[in-house]
């Protein structure tokens, strides 16, 4: 625990704490921003697109080398 010697000291540290826990709330309020952009419908919907048309041409690129390869005919 800190011991202080003037009000001066006590006031400067409080304005700290008090813009320390602005700062810490202004990222939250960034972070929520963040993850309702993350969260809405089109980027969903974009991301699931993403993903099956990555499986789609892994599983087109697959046959293809296993026919190659004559494993499948």
């Amino acid at each position: 625990m800190k011991n202080y010697t003037s009000f001066e000291e006590i006031n400067r540290d409080l304005k700290i704490k008090k813009l320390e826990a602005d700062i810490h709330k202004h990222k939250a309020n960034l972070n929520l921003t963040y993850l309702k952009k993350g969260l809405s419908f089109t980027n969903l919907l974009s991301e699931l697109m993403a993903i099956f048309g990555q499986k789609y041409v892994y599983k087109k690129a697959g046959f293809k080398l296993l026919y190659k390869l004559g494993i499948l005919k």
